[in-house]
C-alpha cells in the first residue's frame, strides 16, 4: 500500500520552507533543478507568485490592431503559463497528479490574489482532488500550527476566488481594449491599466498645478516673544508702516487658555508608511526600501513586508513581549523602561478586522542577535525604522499642555501657541534613530 500524503502549496519558496518546518516535512527532495519538502505525511511545494495568466489578445484571435475589432472581449477566458516558470509549473503538475497525494492544501496568501494563484494552478491541471484552505495572516510557528489544526474547506473561499477572477478578466478587457484604442487613435504605443492610468493622472495633475502656481510674497509682524500678527501685508512698506504705528505700544493679554492634549502612538508600519518614512529620514527610494525590507524578511529578521496593514492579529499577542525582550541589544535602556512600565497592547496594535492578507511589519526575535556587519547600509536603516516604530507603538502616548495666547496691541491681534510636555511617551524616541543597529 502506498504512503499517503497531503500536498501543501505555498505562494512563494520562503513560505514553503517555513510551512515544511512546522509540519515536519524535513526531507528536501530534488526534482531536476527544483525541489520540494517531504515528511510526516506532507509534501510541501510552492508557486512563485502568479504562474498563470489570461494571455494576450493574440491568443484569442485578435491579431490585428483595428478599431473594428474592439473591444477585446473573449467569449471564454483560458489560462496560459507565464514565461520563466516552466520547471516549477511542471513540478506542481507532477505532484498534483501523483496517486499518493490524497488531498491538497491551499497555503497561498490569505487574500484575493493568493486565492487566485492557487485556483489557477488547480484549474490548469484540471485537478479534482479535494482541497482545504490554510487561512492565516502571520507566519509564526504558533500561527501556522494553529492554522493547520483548523483548516477550512476550500469551497468556503469560492467567492474570494470569483472576485479575483473577475478583477483579472476586467483588467484584461479594459486594459487590452483601451491600450489598443488609444494606440490606434494617437498612432503611438499606449499602455492603459487599472493602476497605472489613475496614478499617471495624479502625477500629471500635480505637475500642472506646480507649473501654474504663482508665488505671492507677503509680510507679517512678530512680537519679541514670537507672537504672530494675524494680518498679512502685501508689501514690505505696508508692514513697516504698521510696525511703526505699533512700536512702543502696550500689548494686552486678551486670552491665555491651556488645554491638556494627547497625541497617540503611530501605527505599526505598512509597506507604504515604511517607504514614506525611509524617504523622509534617509532619502531612500520606495524601490530600495522594498528591496531592503524584502532582504530582511528573507533573512528572517522582519515579517513579510508587502503588506498594506498597520495592525497585528490576535494570535501574535503572546509574541509581542518576547520580541521586545529580544531588542535589548538595540537599546537596553529603552526596552527596560518599556517593559517595566508595561506594554501598551490595545486596539491600536491588535485588530484582525484591519488585516487583509498580511499583518503590519515588525521585527522578529532573530533581529536582536544580529550584528550590524551582517547587513548593508540600507538594510541597517530600514531595520532601525521597523524596530523604532514597533517599540513606539507599544509605548505610552505623548501628553502635553497647549496654551493659546492672544495679545492685542492698539487693536491689532497677535497670536501664539506654546506646548509644554507632560509625558513624552513615544515622542522621546521619535527622532532617536541610532546609527548602528546593535553593538558588537
Amino acid at each position: 500500500m502506498l504512503n499517503q500524503f497531503r500536498l501543501i502549496i505555498a505562494e512563494k519558496p520562503s513560505v514553503a520552507q517555513n510551512l515544511a518546518y512546522c509540519v515536519g516535512a524535513s526531507e528536501r527532495v530534488q526534482d531536476g533543478k527544483n525541489s520540494y519538502f517531504q515528511g510526516n505525511g506532507y509534501i510541501v511545494s510552492n508557486a512563485v507568485g502568479h504562474l498563470f495568466g489570461l494571455g494576450m489578445p493574440e491568443d484569442y484571435g485578435w491579431g490585428k490592431w483595428e478599431l473594428e475589432t474592439l473591444p477585446v472581449f473573449p467569449e471564454k477566458f483560458r489560462l496560459f503559463p507565464l514565461k520563466g516558470y516552466s520547471e516549477q509549473i511542471s513540478l506542481l503538475g507532477k505532484l498534483m497528479k501523483r496517486d499518493d497525494i490524497t488531498e491538497i492544501i491551499n497555503a497561498c496568501d490569505a487574500g484575493r490574489e493568493g486565492e487566485l494563484i492557487f485556483r489557477y494552478i488547480y484549474e490548469y491541471f484540471k485537478c479534482k482532488k479535494p482541497f482545504k484552505r490554510l487561512w492565516i495572516s502571520s507566519l509564526t510557528e504558533e500561527s501556522i500550527k494553529n492554522g493547520m489544526a483548523n483548516l477550512i474547506d476550500g469551497a468556503e473561499k469560492d467567492n474570494l476566488y470569483l472576485a479575483g477572477q473577475t478583477r483579472a478578466q476586467a483588467d484584461f478587457i479594459l486594459g487590452m481594449s483601451l491600450s489598443r484604442l488609444y494606440s490606434i487613435l494617437n498612432n503611438d504605443v499606449h499602455r492603459v491599466g487599472r493602476v497605472k492610468t489613475p496614478v499617471l493622472n495624479i502625477i500629471a495633475s500635480r505637475d500642472e498645478g506646480i507649473e501654474s502656481f504663482v508665488k505671492r510674497p507677503y509680510f507679517k509682524l512678530l512680537m519679541d516673544n514670537g507672537a504672530e500678527c494675524e494680518k498679512q501685508f502685501d508689501t514690505v512698506l505696508e508692514a513697516a508702516a504698521a510696525q511703526s504705528e505699533l512700536t512702543d505700544k502696550t500689548a494686552v493679554v486678551t486670552l491665555a487658555e491651556t488645554k491638556r492634549k494627547t497625541e497617540n502612538r503611530p501605527l505599526i508600519h505598512s509597506l507604504t508608511s515604511l517607504q514614506r518614512e525611509a524617504n523622509d529620514i534617509y532619502g531612500i527610494t520606495a524601490a530600495d526600501t522594498l528591496k531592503a525590507a524584502q532582504s530582511l524578511y528573507e533573512k528572517k529578521l522582519v515579517t513579510y513586508p508587502r503588506t498594506d496593514s498597520n495592525y497585528l492579529s490576535d494570535d501574535m499577542k503572546t509574541l509581542i513581549e518576547s520580541t521586545v525582550k529580544c531588542l535589548e541589544s538595540y537599546d537596553s535602556q529603552r526596552v527596560g523602561k518599556l517593559l517595566s512600565e508595561g506594554l501598551n497592547i490595545d486596539g491600536r496594535v491588535i485588530d484582525n478586522s484591519r488585516i487583509s492578507d498580511h499583518h503590519g511589519i515588525i521585527p522578529t526575535v532573530v533581529i536582536g542577535k544580529l550584528s550590524q556587519s551582517d547587513l548593508n547600509a540600507n538594510e541597517q536603516k530600514i531595520a532601525q525604522l521597523i524596530i523604532n516604530r514597533f517599540l513606539s507603538v507599544l509605548d505610552k502616548p505623548y501628553i502635553y499642555d497647549e496654551t493659546k495666547y492672544e495679545f492685542t496691541v492698539d487693536g491689532v491681534i497677535f497670536r501664539m501657541t506654546v506646548k509644554k510636555p507632560v509625558q513624552l511617551g513615544w515622542k522621546a524616541y521619535k527622532c532617536g534613530v541610532r546609527s548602528a543597529m546593535v553593538t558588537t
